[in-house]
């Protein structure tokens, strides 16, 4: 099986040579434990490569994404600027749910996530988060089958390399908010915060990833100012 350097350091070597290329991989963790910086960091590394990317940004404006890249010492600008890069507002398509007669046409949504990607050539991609909360409740059957037909959608191209996050309430060991996303996705990377020696660290764990051998220990990882996220030693 081809592989692609994920660009986190340490992560390649817990998948023996990296993820898995044309899949998409869940990662879930709670709010803080990093899954925006892991997904900045996968692209940002694609972009130094010459690859193009789409960031599709469904609960947080566009400019505090790019904000927060800049933060991690990562300037996206010539990027943006030179078209390798796209950051999608997708609520632009979604409409005004404050209406008690709105209906959300999920499939609308799939397609112009679709177009973006063939109009940029985008091979990475990241969809923060993959079952937005700005759908609500009401939305839970639309939602399931909006995560299963945008992942298969994504990995019947074989070229798109995606990253998909999910909210994980806090103190929960569910990995994902709707409960489908683990199912779907060829693979699942989990961050979480964990007490030692009274005091919080990040840990990463790669729950599964098919198609490949992988590490199933957690590892203390930090999150270094142009680094990102480094793995380091085992728990």
């Amino acid at each position: 099986m081809q592989r692609i350097s994920s660009g986190i350091d340490g992560l390649d070597q817990i998948l023996f040579g990296g993820l898995p290329k044309g899949r998409s991989v869940l990662v879930a963790g709670e709010p803080g434990t990093g899954k925006t910086t892991l997904c900045l960091q996968y692209l940002h590394h694609g972009l130094q490569q010459g690859e193009s990317a789409l960031f599709v940004s469904i609960d947080e404006k566009p400019e505090h994404v790019i904000s927060d890249a800049l933060s991690l010492g990562w300037d996206l600008d010539p990027f943006l600027e030179s078209g390798k890069l796209h950051v999608m507002d997708i609520t632009q398509h979604i409409g005004d749910f404050d209406s008690a007669e709105h209906t959300v046409d999920l499939g609308h949504v799939i397609e112009t996530i679709m177009a973006k990607i063939k109009a940029i050539g985008a091979t990475r991609v990241v969809i923060d988060p993959i079952a937005p909360l700005v759908f609500g409740d009401a939305h839970t059957q639309q939602i399931v089958s909006y995560i299963r037909g945008l992942i298969f959608a994504l990995e019947d191209s074989g070229n798109i390399n995606t990253l998909l996050t999910s909210y994980v309430p806090v103190g929960s060991e569910k990995v994902s908010s709707i409960g489908v996303e683990e199912f779907a996705t060829s693979g699942i990377i989990i961050l979480k915060l964990e007490p030692l020696h009274q005091r919080y660290v990040r840990t990463l764990r790669v729950k599964k990833m098919r198609g490949t051998r992988m590490e199933l220990s957690a590892y203390h990882i930090e999150i270094m100012s142009g680094r990102g996220i480094v793995v380091r030693n085992p728990l």
